[in-house]
């Protein structure tokens, strides 16, 4: 490869990292059964005259590299739980073939969760949740340990005032009128 190919290469990895970690999730017409990135592959790949082909292998290690880091944070958060007494080894183990379990759902009903309406899709996530903690219920967990973020869904999304359980209090420094 000459130093023009890597380099161009080294902006479409960044660019890809940038946008796979802004974003988890991008919406993808019915339409469309290609990855929901084919828009953006072909706009990098035309922009820069490179192979799609390529490119779109770019993203697609970025994705797999990032998918794989999250597990190994998830696995390694889920060990301290079971050091520090909140779940056992063998609920460690029910989580993980759970979280298995769901992905594979949740990419099997991809294309038909798209073709619902807000509300049906609503109301099919409020169903698999309830599921979900009933399952937990069911196998002494808190539900908050089968979650990414503590509970919070993906992304850790906390509401207005909401801080994570383990973050001090915050300080301000009083302001003074002169």
């Amino acid at each position: 490869m000459n130093k023009k190919t890597i380099a161009t290469f080294a902006v479409v990895t960044v660019l890809g990292l940038g946008i796979l970690g802004s974003s988890s999730a991008f919406a993808q017409s019915a339409s469309n059964s290609q990855s929901p990135m084919s828009s953006l592959v072909q706009r990098v790949a035309e922009k820069f005259g490179l192979n799609q082909t390529d490119v779109q292998a770019v993203f697609d290690e970025a994705h797999e590299e990032k998918k794989a880091e999250k597990q190994a944070n998830f696995e390694t958060k889920l060990s301290q739980y079971v050091a520090d007494g909140k779940i056992t080894e063998d609920q460690k183990q029910l989580i993980l073939q759970k979280r298995t379990e769901l992905d594979a759902q949740r990419e099997t009903n991809k294309e038909s969760m798209q073709n619902l309406s807000g509300d049906e899709r609503r109301a099919k996530m409020e169903e698999e949740r309830s599921a979900l903690e009933a399952w937990a219920t069911e196998n002494g967990i808190d539900i908050q340990y089968l979650m990414p973020q503590g509970g919070r869904g993906h992304g850790g999304f906390r509401g207005p005032g909401e801080r994570p359980a383990d973050a001090p209090e915050a300080t301000v420094a009083p302001t003074t009128t002169q």
